[in-house]
């Protein structure tokens, strides 16, 4: 039994709800860090762009491996984007 199957059990409602929260958490980020004129605040978006692309499982639009693989690349692209940028000190 793989690590985790007991989540199986769950309702899936429960995830759905657990990414719109996420989605909510990452426009209010998003919105934070562009008021504060960050250059790379831009990037913010992409975390609530991949829970929007995660959310399209649960509406059977892709796979759970193709959601997980569209996810996790675009908040590899905004930790990159962010470890990158310049200090303003």
């Amino acid at each position: 039994m793989p690590y985790g199957s007991f989540l199986d059990s769950l309702p899936t409602m429960l995830f759905v709800g657990a990414h719109v929260l996420f989605l909510v958490v990452g426009i209010w980020a998003a919105g934070k860090v562009a008021a504060s004129k960050a250059g790379y605040a831009w990037a913010f978006w992409l975390y609530a762009v991949s829970q929007v692309l995660f959310l399209a499982y649960f509406g059977g639009v892709t796979t759970m491996k193709m959601a997980v693989l569209l996810e996790q690349t675009l908040i590899v692209i905004l930790v990159v984007v962010v470890a990158t940028q310049r200090s303003a000190a």
